[in-house]
C-alpha cells in the first residue's frame, strides 16, 4: 500500500489545501503476477482481482473488512497498465493495544494499457527522488 498526495483548490474557498489517499496499484508479490491469465489471442489484461477477499495492511495495522481489489494488469508486448478509473473510499484499520483510525483509499474500477512507458513493466519508473 503507498500513499498519493496532491494539492488542490477544489473547495468552496477555493484555497490550496494538500490531501492524502491510499493507493494500491498492483501487488508486490511476483508469483501473484504470475497467476494473471491473459486472453488467448490478447497480448494484455488491464485488470485481475486476487481470488479472495483480503484485509490489508498499513503501518502494522490491518482493517477492519476485508477487501478484493481490482488492480492495474500486465502486458507481454512492454505496454503499462495504469488507473483509468477510480472512486474514494473511506477503510478503517485496527491496531494492535491502539484503537482504530480510516484512511480515504483510491478504489479502482478500471486500467487501461498504454504504449507510453517511461520503464515497461515499471508502474513507478516517473517518480523522482527528491
Amino acid at each position: 500500500i503507498g500513499i498519493s498526495s496532491r494539492v488542490t483548490n477544489e473547495n468552496s474557498k477555493c484555497e490550496m489545501k494538500k490531501e492524502k489517499r491510499l493507493c494500491f496499484i498492483q501487488p508486490c508479490l511476483s508469483n501473484t503476477l504470475k497467476t494473471i491469465k491473459i486472453p488467448k489471442g490478447k497480448t494484455c489484461q488491464p485488470t485481475f482481482q486476487l481470488p479472495t477477499a483480503e484485509k490489508l495492511v498499513f503501518s502494522g495495522c490491518s482493517t477492519t473488512q476485508s477487501y478484493k481489489l481490482t488492480f492495474c494488469g500486465v502486458c507481454l508486448d512492454k505496454r503499462c497498465c495504469i488507473p483509468n478509473k477510480s472512486k474514494m473510499i473511506t477503510v478503517q484499520f485496527e491496531c494492535p493495544n491502539e484503537g482504530f483510525f480510516r484512511w480515504k483509499m483510491m478504489w479502482i474500477t478500471s486500467c487501461v494499457c498504454q504504449r507510453i512507458c517511461s520503464a515497461p513493466g515499471d508502474i513507478f519508473s516517473e517518480l523522482k527522488l527528491v
